[in-house]
């Protein structure tokens, strides 16, 4: 079922007129989207809407409660975060209005988004200093480089196998706004790096140690190996493990620098000394006086859903919202009044163009407009 579709079925539902066939195919595609992709956001707080969007929210939630007429075995239907996204998809154009605008005076004045016109796109720097422009690079063999060879393969890079006795390089891999890049390293870690990250690397692993520096966000399932712990290295605090799964968010402006442990142990030390053993399920964030907080019992698979191609935000609030969104549609983020205080939970596809996903944050009265590649979030 398309939008469009979805729409009419939406607006006929909320309204009382939908046929049970009607009802039923919108329950079919609940059932499809709820556990796919698609815009689901909800507000942790009581918005000021206008009284339409209040009479068809009240209908939603009349909806909600248990009915003999639905069919047995089917999830209720419309828990809140679907019921924001059918509301989003039932208003459509009206929520696009400010408050008090007549109709057809939009709020946000938002054109298609094209991807984002990075000149490079991704580079490996090698140690030579050439550059290496990889979005127009061929499959196959790139480089070979101080005990390893370089190979190519779609959005990956790969490294190996070592060769004893070559002097190591250091090799350095740049990813810009809007795209996302994956390497194997020559110890055989996967490193996933996110828009705006820069992972520095050695091109083989020797010493006591395989120290690699990040600055901005990253995954990594390291290989094991005991005899030689591997450490990311960041502006910050640095990251100690002998194998496990984890994500680094480094990025400067950030309040802090966040480590969310998937699988195995870590252990995050400060610039302070300060140190923290971390347990699967726990995220920590050293702040600007290097202390260490640990957020126990964490949902850290959300920290790297962005690897999977999504936005997925938990009481978040809309700076960090905005931060990461313009980051990957790289776009500068600017405020005309008090940011509001609101908080937000849900998740969208980062394949959704600028103008879909900040179509979310409208459904929920924010309002925005775009100037070449400026957002303005106006108050």
């Amino acid at each position: 079922m398309d939008t469009a579709q979805v729409k009419v079925l939406a607006a006929k539902y909320l309204d009382g007129t939908a046929t049970p066939e009607e009802a039923a195919a919108l329950h079919d595609w609940y059932d499809q989207v709820n556990a796919g992709d698609t815009e689901i956001v909800t507000t942790e707080q009581e918005t000021s809407l206008e009284d339409t969007r209040a009479r068809m929210m009240a209908r939603i939630q009349e909806q909600m409660r248990p009915a003999a007429t639905l069919r047995p075995r089917r999830r209720k239907w419309l828990p809140a975060a679907a019921a924001a996204a059918l509301l989003l998809l039932a208003t459509g154009a009206y929520l696009l209005r400010q408050q008090g605008k007549p109709a057809g005076q939009p709020a946000a004045e938002l054109t298609p988004a094209t991807p984002p016109n990075n000149s490079k796109g991704v580079t490996l720097t090698l140690g030579n200093g050439q550059v290496v422009e990889l979005d127009s690079s061929a499959n196959g063999y790139l480089a070979q480089q101080g005990g390893s060879t370089i190979s190519k393969e779609e959005s990956l890079l790969v490294y190996g196998p070592e060769k004893p006795g070559e002097a190591p390089v250091i090799n350095k891999l740049n990813v810009p706004k809007g795209e996302q890049y994956r390497l194997i390293l020559p110890d055989g870690t996967k490193v996933w790096l996110n828009a705006a990250s820069e992972l520095r690397f050695p091109s083989a692993f020797a010493g006591e140690q395989r120290l690699v520096e990040l600055n901005g966000e990253g995954y990594f399932e390291v290989a094991a190996n005991a005899a030689q712990p591997f450490v990311v290295q960041t502006a910050g605090p640095r990251i100690e493990v002998l194998g496990t799964h984890f994500n680094v968010k480094a990025y400067p402006g950030e309040p802090g620098i966040q480590t969310a442990l998937l699988e195995g142990s870590v252990r995050v030390v400060a610039g302070s000394g300060k140190s923290r053993v971390m347990r699967p399920g726990e995220v920590a964030t050293v702040g600007a006086g290097a202390d260490i907080s640990v957020l126990q019992d964490a949902d850290a698979a959300q920290n790297v859903a962005w690897k999977d191609g999504l936005f997925v935000f938990r009481n978040a609030d809309l700076p960090v919202i905005l931060r990461e969104i313009g980051r990957w549609y790289d776009v500068d983020i600017v405020y005309e009044g008090p940011v509001s205080h609101r908080r937000f939970t849900g998740k969208v596809s980062r394949g959704y163009s600028l103008s879909e996903t900040l179509s979310v944050l409208l459904a929920s009265n924010l309002h925005f407009r775009q100037e070449g590649k400026k957002i303005i979030v106006l108050p």
